[in-house]
């Protein structure tokens, strides 16, 4: 697994690439044309839309405008779309119109069975046209990862063992990744800075 990081070198904003995002960084480094690309809370989307917007020189929004002007290609970061909105079909209708590239990074899946209902059918129909891509939950190498750069976000270094204990404990996804960070940090303040795996079977036995 390798990681790469954004141009300011921040933790905040590192993208650690894996095989659970793997699909969604090749289609934004071949810069497809129309890209769907949806993922779990905390799963680095916005990092990647921030970080490839400047690469591919794309306008990054984060909301749907009523008024529809723009000249060049779009990242829109929006987790929770409209898919009821006359307006937002109209959003997609105008780069596809206008021949204008458009990558949408949300949380919504495209999965027909549970969205048919949800999504007006002609932006259903807009949408199928994307390339559709997700960024997968998490498994136990990138849950570890995780945990190690929240940690760093805090200025925290642990040994490795106890962050491979902690992930025994938790859900496989990203934002039980970012409360087993905190978790950690809750017991070094309560413990004097001392951390055990003892005490962190204690805290998730009494839970």
């Amino acid at each position: 697994m390798q990681t790469f990081l954004s141009f300011e070198s921040s933790v905040d904003d590192q993208i650690i690439a894996s095989k659970e995002n793997e699909l969604a960084i090749n289609a934004l480094q071949e810069n497809k044309k129309y890209v769907y690309l949806y993922g779990p809370n905390k799963s680095g989307k916005s990092s990647l839309a921030k970080k490839f917007s400047i690469i591919n020189n794309k306008k990054l929004i984060h909301d749907i405008p009523d008024q529809l002007e723009f000249e060049t290609d779009v990242y829109l970061d929006l987790n929770q779309l409209p898919l009821k909105s006359e307006n937002f079909f109209h959003f997609l209708q105008y780069f596809i119109s206008n021949n204008l590239n458009l990558t949408i990074f949300t949380n919504h899946s495209l999965d027909i069975k549970s969205s048919n209902s949800e999504i007006i059918p002609d932006t259903l129909s807009r949408l199928k046209s994307f390339t559709s891509v997700s960024i997968d939950p998490p498994q136990d190498e990138l849950l570890f990862l995780l945990v190690e750069k929240f940690l760093k976000k805090k200025s925290i270094s642990v040994q490795p063992k106890i962050i491979f204990h902690i992930i025994k404990f938790i859900e496989r996804t990203y934002e039980d990744a970012l409360r087993a960070a905190e978790v950690i940090n809750h017991l070094l303040y309560e413990n004097n800075h001392n951390i055990n795996l003892s005490l962190i079977s204690e805290y998730y036995e009494q839970i």
